[in-house]
C-alpha cells in the first residue's frame, strides 16, 4: 500500500466498548547528566522553560532550556543526613500559586537525628534562586525510629491541599523501635508513620484541613488521611482527572500500585502490615482482605531482580501519541519499566516497556529513582546511580513493519513516509497494532495475581511465533486458552470472564513447578500465530480482532477455578 501514514488515530480495537488510540513507539534522550543521586523531577505549574531535579544530598538543580545552571536553586546540604540510601532530601513540590507566592515545600531527613522535616521556602528575587533564609516548617520533627523506610514524596492534591507520604519507620514487619506492640506504627492512629498526611498550607499552623477525615477521633491524629503504607516512596495525582496512584514499596514478596478516586473523602486504610500487596502476612494490625482495606489495582512479586516499585504518573502531556491516561511505573532494583491503564476499576492494555524506553547509544537506566513532569505534563525518569535524567519522547527509530527482514522507511514520531530511493513516492509503512492486555486477573488460592503476556507479531502469513503465556498459576494443572471476537468484562466465578460469547477453547498444558500443585509457577503458553496461519479457525483472517484470556484448574479455590488477565489483538497482513 503506497501513501500509507502512521498517525496518530483509533483503530478498531476495543475494550469495554471504548476505542483504544495506536500508540506511538517510545523512546528516552538524556538531558541531564553529572548529578549526584537524583531522586526526582518537577516544574512550577506553567513554568514550561526549567525543570528541577532534586539531589539526594540536599541541592536543587535546574535544568533551563537544555542547560543545568552552574549554581543550584537550594543548598541544604548542611541540614541533611544521608547516613542510609533513604535518608537526605527526598522531596519537592512547588505551590499551585507559587508564580504569585513564591512558596515551595521539601521534605528531608535531619542531620543529627534524621527526623523527618517539612519545610516551605521562598524563592528570591532572583528567579533561579531560592531564598535559604526563608524556612518555615510546617510541622513538628517526625521522629524516625530507624534509618529507612522515610518515605519522602509530597505532592499537591487537586484540591489544593500538600499530601506528605510518611513510611512505618523502618524495621521488618514494622516493629521498629517505638512501635506499638501488636499494631506497629502503620496501624497506629497516634503514630504519623505509615500513613499518607494532609495538610492546608494556607491554614495557619496546625495546617490541618478541617475537612480531614480524623479531625473529630481523639484516637487519630488530625493530619492522617490515610493508614497502612509501609513506605509510599512516590505517589501522584493525575493532572486531568484528580486521581491518586501510590506506589507503595513491600518487603520481601510483593510490591503494589494502590489507587484513590478524586472526590475521595479519606479515611483509607491500605492494609501493611497485616497484607503485603496482595498477599496475607499473618501478622497482627488488621484482618487481611477485612471490608474496611483497599486492596491494591496491581502488585509484582520480587521474581527477575525486583524488590522495590517507583511510582510514576498518568501521562496528560502532548507529543506521545496514544498514551494519554496511561500510567507508567518501574522497579528500583531490577530498572524494568512498565505501563497499564485504570479505567472502570479495571486494569487494562499492562505492557513491559523496559526495552522500548532503554535509551541506547552506549547509555542505560539501571536504578529508577522517580518519575517526573514538566509543566507541560511531558514524562522524565530519574537514575539514581547513574546521576542522570532521562526524557520520554516519541520514537524516530526505522521499525521492520511487516516482519521482512527490512526496516521500513517511515518516521514514527511524525508519522511521515518517506521518499528514501528518490522516486518521488513514499516508501510503504504499515505497522500493525500492538497487542494490549486489558480486564482483571483472580487471585489464586496461593495468593498470586495469574497474568497474562504476549512476544512477537499476530501476523497472517507469518513465519515467526506469536507466543500468548499465562505465569503466577497454580503449577501442574490442566488448562485453557479460551478466544473470541469481543471484549467483557463480568463477574465470573469469583473473577471477571474477560472475553465475550461464543468462545473457542484451546487446550494448554502447565509445564513449571513441582508435582505438588501448592505453588504459582506454573505457566502456560501457546504459539497462537500458528493458529492463525494452520487455516483451522477461518475466522482468524487479517484485520478480525481477538480477545484471548487463560482459565485453569485450582482445587483450594471455591470454584476450582484460576483466571488470567487478558489480552487483545488485531490480526495484520
Amino acid at each position: 500500500m503506497r501513501n500509507s501514514l502512521v498517525l496518530c488515530g483509533l483503530v478498531a480495537l476495543t475494550t469495554a466498548g471504548s476505542a483504544l488510540a495506536q500508540k506511538v513507539p517510545l523512546d528516552t534522550v538524556r538531558v541531564a547528566s553529572g548529578l549526584q543521586q537524583p531522586l526526582f523531577v518537577t516544574a512550577p505549574p506553567g513554568d514550561t522553560s526549567r525543570v528541577f531535579i532534586v539531589e539526594r544530598g540536599g541541592d536543587i538543580e535546574i535544568l533551563k532550556n537544555g542547560s543545568l545552571n552552574a549554581t543550584p536553586f537550594l543548598d541544604i546540604t548542611s541540614l541533611i543526613i544521608q547516613s542510609n540510601q533513604e535518608q537526605g532530601l527526598l522531596g519537592l513540590a512547588f505551590d499551585p500559586n507559587y508564580a504569585t507566592n513564591g512558596f515551595f515545600y521539601v521534605n528531608y531527613t535531619r542531620a543529627g537525628d534524621g527526623a523527618t522535616m517539612i519545610v516551605r521556602y521562598t524563592v528570591s528575587a532572583n528567579p533561579d534562586l531560592a531564598n535559604a533564609g526563608s524556612a518555615t516548617p510546617l510541622l513538628s520533627p517526625i521522629a524516625q525510629p530507624q534509618a529507612n523506610h522515610n518515605g519522602g514524596c509530597i505532592q499537591f492534591g487537586a484540591d489544593g491541599y500538600l499530601y506528605v507520604g510518611m513510611g512505618d519507620g523502618g524495621n521488618a514487619n514494622d516493629t521498629g523501635a517505638g512501635h506499638t506492640a501488636g499494631i506497629g506504627n502503620a496501624q497506629d492512629g497516634t503514630k504519623l508513620l505509615g500513613k499518607i498526611l494532609r495538610l492546608d498550607v494556607n491554614n495557619p499552623p496546625t495546617y490541618v484541613p478541617a475537612s480531614n477525615p480524623y479531625v473529630s477521633d481523639p484516637n487519630v491524629a488530625d493530619e492522617i488521611w490515610a493508614f497502612g503504607v509501609r513506605n509510599p516512596w512516590r505517589f501522584s495525582f493525575d493532572r486531568t482527572t484528580g486521581d491518586m496512584y501510590i506506589g507503595d514499596v513491600g518487603q520481601g514478596a510483593r510490591e503494589e500500585v494502590s489507587f484513590e478516586p478524586a472526590g475521595f473523602p479519606g479515611g483509607a486504610n491500605y492494609g501493611w502490615r497485616c497484607m503485603e500487596g496482595f498477599n496475607c502476612t499473618g501478622l497482627s494490625g488488621c484482618t487481611c482482605n477485612a471490608p474496611n482495606l483497599t486492596l491494591p489495582i496491581r502488585d509484582y512479586g520480587h521474581t527477575g531482580g525486583n524488590c522495590s516499585v517507583t511510582g510514576g504518573y498518568v501521562y496528560r502531556g502532548s507529543t506521545l501519541c496514544g498514551f494519554q491516561g496511561t500510567y507508567f511505573y518501574a522497579d528500583y532494583c531490577s530498572a524494568k519499566i512498565w505501563s497499564f491503564k485504570y479505567t472502570g476499576g479495571s486494569v487494562t492494555e499492562f505492557t513491559d516497556r523496559t526495552a522500548e524506553l532503554a535509551p541506547g547509544g552506549g547509555l542505560s537506566i539501571t536504578s529508577v529513582s522517580s518519575f517526573g513532569e514538566d509543566a507541560a505534563g511531558e514524562l522524565y525518569i530519574c537514575d539514581l546511580s547513574g546521576g542522570e535524567v532521562f526524557k520520554v519522547i516519541p520514537s524516530t527509530t526505522l521499525v521492520d513493519c511487516n516482519l521482512n527482514g527490512i526496516q521500513d522507511a517511515c518516521d514514527i514520531s511524525s508519522g511521515t513516509s518517506l521518499d528514501t530511493n528518490a522516486d518521488g513516492i513514499p516508501d510503504e509503512c504499515q505497522c500493525p497494532t500492538p497487542p494490549v492486555v486489558y480486564c482483571t486477573g483472580k487471585v489464586n488460592s496461593q495468593f498470586c495475581s495469574p497474568a497474562i503476556a504476549f512476544t512477537g507479531v499476530p501476523k497472517f502469513g507469518g513465519t515467526l511465533p506469536f507466543d500468548i503465556t499465562a505465569s503466577q498459576m497454580i503449577n501442574n494443572k490442566f488448562g485453557l486458552l479460551f478466544y473470541g471476537s469481543q471484549p467483557n468484562g463480568v463477574s465470573f466465578q469469583g473473577g471477571h470472564l474477560c472475553v465475550k460469547l461464543p468462545i473457542t477453547r484451546t487446550s494448554v498444558l502447565n509445564s513449571g513447578g513441582s508435582s505438588s500443585g501448592t505453588d504459582c509457577t506454573g505457566t502456560y503458553s501457546y504459539d497462537f500465530g500458528a493458529l492463525i496461519n494452520g487455516g483451522s479457525d477461518p475466522a482468524l483472517i487479517p484485520g478480525a480482532s481477538v480477545y484471548a484470556q487463560y482459565w485453569a484448574r485450582d482445587p483450594q479455590d471455591s470454584f476450582t477455578t484460576s483466571l488470567t488477565d487478558a489480552v487483545g489483538f488485531t490480526i495484520c497482513n
